[in-house]
Order: structure tokens, then C-alpha cells, then sequence
């Protein structure tokens, strides 16, 4: 049973309890009352539990983000070093002419900086990726948190009031 149907019958037992003439007071049949909250109270560290799985999950993924970020740095780096290697490679084998090993110095220049923005760029959108995560995670786990607060204030809110009825009456 969820904690929101629990409270609406602790609600409807207080308004369909039989009111007592001229005191505004409700007589509430005790043990419906306390079945209420013994049930109540099983069914709170099973929502607890379900925050924190989420909790578990949201870090699982950011992990996840994260690794995947890093194995996508990682071959980036790879490549541009296989790309360094290939190009030193072959000016290595153009330098005996002159004109050939200025277009070779200069293709290696435009390789490594291609290589090296294409690394960075890559790397800021895996980060960018991994903080969406993060963020839409965060933002999900603290729905899941107000809500389950939202239900335990208000079925403390009417266990008080229950109490407080209890009280009056006697």
C-alpha cells in the first residue's frame, strides 16, 4: 500500500468518524487508527529504500558517464599520436627535398592542431555529456526526495492531528 493511499484512509477515517455534539470533536475508532500507521510505518523504509536506489543509480550512471569519457579521451589520444607518428613518419621520408619537407613540416603542423581541437572538442562534449547526466540525475533524485518528504510530512501532519483529536477528547 503507498504511503498516499494510506493518508487518504487516515483522512477518510477521521471524516467519516461520528462527530461528539458541541465539542467539534470526532470519535475515531482507535484500532483502524493505529492499523493505519502500523502500516504506515512498514511502508516508509520501502520509499526511503526506493530514494536511495535511485540515489545508487544516478551515481551508476555518472560513473558510467565518466568512464565513457575518459575511453573517448583516451582514443583520442591514441589516434593523435598514431596521426603524429604517421606524419613524422612521413617527413621523415620527404626530407631529401626541400620543397617536400616544408609541405611535410607544415601538413604535420595542420594535422596536430586538427587532432588536438578535435580532441579537445571532443573531450568538452563528453564533459558536457557526463554534467547533463549529472544534472538530470540530481534533478530526479531531489523530485524523488520532496515527494517521499512531501508524504511523510503530511502523514505526520495528520498522525498529529489524530493525536491532538485523541487528546481533546479526554
Amino acid at each position: 500500500m503507498e504511503i498516499e493511499n494510506i493518508l487518504e484512509e487516515i483522512e477518510n477515517l477521521v471524516a467519516s468518524s461520528n462527530r461528539v455534539p458541541f465539542l467539534d470533536k470526532v470519535m475515531i475508532d482507535d484500532v483502524e487508527l493505529f492499523r493505519l500507521m502500523d502500516v504506515l510505518r512498514s511502508e516508509l523504509p520501502r520509499e526511503i529504500q526506493d530514494a536511495r536506489d535511485i540515489v545508487k543509480r544516478r551515481d551508476a550512471i555518472i560513473q558510467a558517464a565518466q568512464t565513457e569519457a575518459d575511453r573517448l579521451v583516451d582514443g583520442a589520444k591514441r589516434e593523435a599520436n598514431q596521426t603524429i607518428e604517421q606524419a613524422k613518419a612521413y617527413a621523415q621520408k620527404a626530407v631529401e627535398e626541400n620543397e617536400i619537407v616544408l609541405q611535410a613540416r607544415e601538413q604535420e603542423r595542420q594535422i596536430m592542431d586538427q587532432t588536438m581541437a578535435a580532441a579537445n572538442k571532443l573531450k568538452t562534449e563528453t564533459e558536457q555529456y557526463a554534467e547533463q547526466l549529472r544534472t538530470s540525475a540530481d534533478s530526479y533524485a531531489n523530485q524523488v526526495f520532496n515527494h517521499v518528504i512531501e508524504s511523510v510530512g503530511e502523514a505526520l501532519q495528520a498522525v498529529q492531528q489524530a493525536k491532538g483529536q485523541l487528546n481533546d477528547q479526554q
